[in-house]
């Protein structure tokens, strides 16, 4: 297995903060990337993992950074 690892913030949080809101579901924290590091048998099934966590349809954007 490889290591991964993912930035991953929240377009709802961030356009909250942008306008000097807070969102009512989200924690603020999602408005800056986060990184995390998922372990996985190749980069596809590393993505998939990181993307059912942190679901674009919730508002999630994640970038693979290595």
């Amino acid at each position: 297995m490889s290591t991964y690892v993912f930035s991953v913030y929240n377009t709802e949080a961030r356009n909250a903060l942008d306008n000097n809101q807070e969102h009512p579901h989200i924690s603020m924290r999602w408005a800056t990337p986060c990184r995390f590091a998922v372990e996985a048998e190749n980069p596809q099934k590393a993505e998939t993992c990181i993307k059912e966590k942190y679901p674009r349809e919730e508002g999630f954007v994640t970038k693979r950074l290595n």
